[in-house]
């Protein structure tokens, strides 16, 4: 039976083991595509983890086919440079390492490269609303001429092996599907275009050095292409002398919720259709997708899949493969899949993070031990207190940590919303990572000055968090907290309403609406959902159409008479009637908690304030203030 710490091989290349590092934009560099040291400090950290083998974020191969604008690229020798000492620091590290190629088509994004986007067809991308030009022949054949020479320069550059995306709908798989192709001309042929580029990396590859493709069994779209199509590629990639077979689901343009498998998505879909093309094929098969449970991934090695890839569980523990070898599988840090850190800050133009690891982008700002041991006593366990404490231990602090009520603050209640169970286990092993560290805890005990100056500590940290705030309009004076009624604190009415259409208003109105609840919705701007996750957000607003979720938008709520709710509209003059309401429901944002940090300091006690205290943010913000914090500590 395959075990994960059996090495494998891809062609001539022995990998240590049969954990692989999936490809993810990191947006760790500039607009240049070169590789920066903290590309180099990234991918060292994941080798240094044990990761048998580490394919690189997507390297465009031509300029216009950019996704991102601080997107690496392969695309001149300029960026040789950088990409070798990723490569050698990898090395260094054990691991293997191969350039992911890509070229994105009608996926590019224009406000990367400056340039509109090209594809087979002129078929719009509805993930970017951009209009691609139909490409020329004699750009397709510079672009088959730009994957030759990106194989070359990945030789020079000392990488063990190259893998070329033929999946999730981007240019390769673009030709290959009806969908997308429907030119006339000789490249109208499905297979033209992928014979051509796989000549052309076979070409340039140094003799012996593997090749494997990355492509969707299913891109779970009418009309797409799907696991017989993938079972087609499969023989034609064993013609190719390809190495092996990267499988995963979804399309960048048409399903991109199955692409980044969200965490409301149903789990073990990519196992079945790994499982299926393995039984089409003698080519090893890496599975993709949501594979995080150590468990899951014994089971399918077990089943006859060669290897496992892992993206975002590597975000969150980059000692994942590590503490899998060594048995350790409760203290393996969880992802949740909830795509707040790594793709929604990706998207906005930041570096990569994680909610659960603040270290990722820091790698090559390692913090140091103290030089002197402090007693630190932080006030509040949400997720900006539970991370102070444990960088304060690893840096070789003690830590007195209280909390008044249950450990996890409002990040516990994320996971109530719905399609965001997954994030249960983020905030159950943040909880436990603390634990083991060695943060002395007492829990359902309220920290007042007496309390924390009995305990002489040398430094306090404040982290009591936000509350919902609260709106001054008349006869709305007993409302609830949308974080009341997902804890189950509030009776569900007939008909009740939300004030605030952002991301807690609109999962509390989901919540209800499940439960049968007649829900209306207002915003006072022009539009909901904002502060949502992209993915998240495009999963959520068709599901509140289903339930029949009513959203008044523009609309300002004036005044609540005899349980009447009154609004005044953008523009309007006169105030309108909503009908009556069993219940309401206020969700425009919360306000700092902080009761303790001014009468400390007046006592002279050295007290800081950090996350929702000071400023109410989103679970990321508070998990990288803590560490920030910490390390200064």
């Amino acid at each position: 039976m395959t075990t994960a710490w059996q090495p494998w091989q891809l062609g001539t290349l022995t990998v240590p083991n049969r954990i692989v590092l999936a490809p993810m934009k990191t947006a760790l560099g500039g607009a240049d595509g070169k590789a920066t040291p903290k590309h180099v400090a990234y991918y060292r950290r994941r080798a240094q983890g044990a990761v048998g083998l580490i394919i690189t974020e997507p390297l465009y191969v031509d300029s216009r086919g950019k996704e991102h604008p601080k997107q690496l690229g392969i695309d001149e020798d300029a960026k040789l440079a950088g990409l070798k000492s990723v490569v050698d620091a990898v090395h260094a590290a054990g691991s293997r390492i191969f350039a992911h190629l890509n070229h994105a088509g009608r996926a590019a994004n224009p406000k990367a490269s400056g340039q509109v986007p090209e594809a087979p067809s002129a078929i719009a991308c509805p993930s970017t609303g951009a209009m691609p030009e139909e490409l020329t022949v004699a750009r397709i054949q510079a672009i088959v001429e730009a994957f030759g020479k990106a194989t070359a320069r990945a030789v020079q550059a000392g990488f063990d092996g190259v893998e070329v995306q033929f999946g999730l709908g981007y240019l390769v798989a673009q030709f290959l599907s009806p969908r997308t192709n429907r030119r006339d001309d000789a490249y109208g042929q499905p297979w033209r275009f992928a014979d051509e580029i796989a000549s052309a990396v076979i070409d340039h590859l140094a003799p012996g050095m593997p090749w494997t493709i990355r492509l969707s069994a299913d891109e779970r779209v009418p009309g797409g292409l799907g696991i017989d199509d993938a079972e087609r590629l499969a023989k034609r990639a064993d013609t190719w002398k390809c190495a092996a077979l990267h499988v995963v689901t979804g399309s960048a343009c048409d399903s991109p919720a199955w692409y980044y498998q969200q965490m409301s998505m149903p789990e073990g879909v990519n196992e079945s259709l790994a499982l299926e093309l393995r039984s089409h094929t003698n080519l090893p098969i890496i599975a993709a997708g949501r594979l995080g449970e150590p468990d899951r991934i014994r089971e399918l090695l077990a089943k006859g899949i060669d290897a496992v890839a892992l993206g975002r569980p590597l975000l969150a523990d980059p000692d994942f493969v590590l503490k899998m070898r060594q048995g350790n599988d409760d203290g393996i840090q969880k992802c949740g899949s909830c795509l707040q850190g790594c793709l929604q800050r990706v998207k906005a133009g930041g570096p990569i993070g994680c909610i659960v690891n603040p270290e990722i982008g820091h790698e090559d700002e390692p913090w140091r031990k103290a030089g002197q041991s402090k007693h630190i006593v932080v006030v509040g366990g949400g997720p900006a207190g539970l991370q102070v404490g444990i960088t304060a231990i690893q840096r070789g602090h003690r830590v007195t940590l209280f909390e008044k009520a249950t450990l996890g603050g409002q990040f516990a209640a994320c996971a109530l919303a719905p399609g965001k169970s997954a994030m249960h286990k983020m905030h159950a092993s943040l909880i436990a990572r603390a634990k083991r560290e060695g943060v002395e805890m007492h829990i359902g005990v309220e920290a007042d000055e007496e309390k924390i100056a009995s305990q002489n500590p040398d430094v306090v940290v404040v982290a009591t968090g936000s509350e919902a705030a609260k709106i001054p309009v008349p006869g709305l004076e007993s409302a609830h907290s949308g974080l009341e009624v997902l804890t189950g604190k509030v009776a569900l009415e007939k008909r009740m309403l939300i004030v605030g259409g952002g991301l807690v208003g609109i999962e509390t109105a989901e919540y209800l609406a499940e439960r049968g609840v007649d829900v209306v919705v207002i915003e006072a701007l022009d539009d909901i959902a904002r502060d949502m996750e992209p993915i998240t957000r495009k999963l959520s607003l068709p599901r509140l159409e289903k339930h029949g979720v009513q959203i008044h938008t523009g609309a300002k709520l004036m005044r609540v008479e005899d349980r009447q709710a009154f609004i005044l509209r953008q523009g309007g003059e006169r105030e309108e009637s909503l009908g009556r309401f069993d219940s309401f429901v206020v969700a425009v944002g919360n306000r700092p908690v902080d009761r303790l940090s001014g009468a400390l300091r007046a006592r002279g006690v050295k007290t800081l304030v950090v996350g929702d205290a000071v400023q109410p943010a989103d679970v990321w913000h508070a998990t990288q203030a803590g560490y920030q914090l910490a390390i200064t500590l």
